[in-house]
């Protein structure tokens, strides 16, 4: 084989992926993780960017899921604590759902949480002056707090702690060939850019998301039932001012969230369209139509198309098979190991969302100990992820303080995006001495794009746009068009 043996070869670096990597890898185990295309690059950098316990899925009896979720909030918000925000949600009392419901709901959610930073729910009078932005009077609303979360930058870090252990990471490497070594194990193949390379591992992981069936037939397997449900997100001008987001009740039951996104725009989202294919997704006019009747009906503002400053569609790849509809399919997840023989072992994992990638993650590899012939315990929840620190607001104003010339506002977004890792990239200490490079707009520079490419495994301009900084929306598309230019004329290995 072209390289030594690996105990795990991970098939897909979206979140779970991510997570399994840096959990296995912190216990000791020798890993290579690949995607066909990048990282993030699908399901987990289009999601409501939310970390929650899914208020909502309580109407489901889905208690034991909300408890694990709201669990690994409390986890999330001490590990990735530059990437995430605590999130006040407004609900309105509009009439779908009687107001006790929702005070029962809620006080529920608040004690499955358990002890939890966040504060508590609340109920909020008629004369809230927020509810004013309504387009009709309401009779008061409930008021709850979730996180927000970079979700593609999450991603990425654990992908970076895994890293920092020993595990290799390879975006844009498609697994084409998996077959039994006789003497034990998988002999796989990968497709890269650079040609074929040729793997040898203990055990795959097949945690490809919606193309969990594809990678299953490779090694001869009958494809598990995948249900795939599309999201649609629209970005809109700002309808207010402030920090506050919304959950907002429909007539069919399904919920919509407007986030503030920044001070420019809030975004809304999501849809639940089921899909045939992975190739078929992408918004409907349909989804579009629904979310701005969504705000039209909230706010009493009529949008049109040609308002959206930007859309986007995630798959979630859920368990198939339960009979429900979308609204009420199973956000649960599952693992299926096979490992009959001894000699090698396939695990499969389907379902699962971002708030509990890193249980379903300890979970996995507390499965494979007993093939890999391993005996640890995972170290994930304690271990703060890169870029994360419990000093990090004094950090934040020394940078300030020291970044000279630099733009406070970028040094701001770079705070949001790198943490504690800012230092470095301005200049590699916090003297300001570094030099931001050419401004592509949007709040991109130079630095940063390099940032990406030499820490990042950033390979093409989309990667730097839309997943590791995301100044892509703000972006004119001269701007776009010329940031790709200047991209393509790099020499980034």
């Amino acid at each position: 084989m072209a390289s030594p043996s690996h105990d795990l070869l991970i098939v897909g670096a979206g979140i779970n992926g991510a997570g399994i990597a840096r959990d296995a890898a912190l216990r000791g185990l020798s890993v290579v993780v690949c995607d066909r295309g990048d990282i993030a690059g699908a399901t987990s950098s289009a999601s409501t960017k939310l970390i929650h316990g899914g208020i909502r899925y309580l109407e489901q009896a889905a208690f034991g899921l909300v408890r694990e979720s709201l669990r690994e909030r409390e986890i999330l918000g001490r590990i990735a604590a530059h990437l995430v925000r605590p999130q006040r949600f407004i609900v309105p009392h509009t009439g779908e759902r009687p107001a006790w419901m929702l005070a029962i709901g809620l006080r529920l959610y608040d004690l499955l949480a358990g002890r939890h930073s966040l504060p508590a729910s609340q109920r909020l009078p008629p004369d809230f002056p927020l509810l004013r932005q309504l387009g009709r009077p309401v009779s008061g609303a409930h008021a709850y707090f979730d996180l927000w979360v970079d979700d593609a930058r999450l991603t990425l870090t654990n992908l970076m702690d895994a890293r920092t252990h020993g595990a290799e990471v390879l975006p844009r490497h498609a697994l084409v060939a998996a077959s039994p070594d006789p003497a034990g194990g998988w002999r796989c193949t990968l497709a890269g850019r650079a040609g074929r390379r040729d793997i040898h591992a203990r055990c795959v992981v097949n945690v490809a998301g919606p193309w969990v069936a594809e990678v299953e037939r490779l090694r001869g397997a009958p494809p598990p039932p995948v249900r795939l449900v599309q999201g649609t997100h629209i970005l809109l001008p700002r309808l207010h001012a402030g920090d506050d987001a919304w959950l907002l009740q429909q007539p069919d039951r399904r919920v919509v969230f407007v986030i503030p996104w920044d001070t420019h725009s809030h975004l809304v989202g999501t849809t639940e369209t089921e899909l045939d294919s992975p190739s078929a997704s992408g918004a409907t006019a349909a989804e579009l139509e629904y979310l701005l009747s969504a705000i039209q009906r909230a706010f009493g503002r009529r949008l049109h198309t040609d308002d959206i400053q930007w859309a986007f569609s995630g798959m979630r790849p859920l368990i198939g098979g339960d009979g429900r509809d979308a609204r009420t399919a199973s956000r649960e997840y599952r693992l299926s190991l096979d490992a009959p023989d001894g000699q090698r072992a396939w695990l499969t994992v389907q379902g699962g969302k971002l708030t509990t990638y890193r249980r379903l993650a300890e979970t996995a590899v507390d499965l494979l100990n007993g093939p890999l012939g391993h005996a640890t315990r995972s170290s994930t929840a304690d271990r703060e992820l890169p870029g994360s620190g419990s000093a990090g607001s004094a950090a934040l104003a020394t940078l300030h303080r020291e970044a000279g010339i630099l733009p406070t506002d970028w040094i701001d977004a770079l705070w949001r995006r790198h943490g504690t890792l800012t230092a470095r990239l301005i200049g590699g200490d916090t003297r300001g001495t570094g030099d931001p490079g050419r401004d592509f707009g949007g709040g991109l520079f130079e630095a940063e794009a390099r940032w990406c490419a030499a820490h990042e495994w950033a390979t093409d301009a989309e990667d730097v746009m839309w997943r590791r900084t995301r100044c892509g929306v703000r972006m004119s598309p001269v701007q776009r068009a010329a940031f790709s230019s200047w991209w393509r004329a790099q020499s980034f290995a």
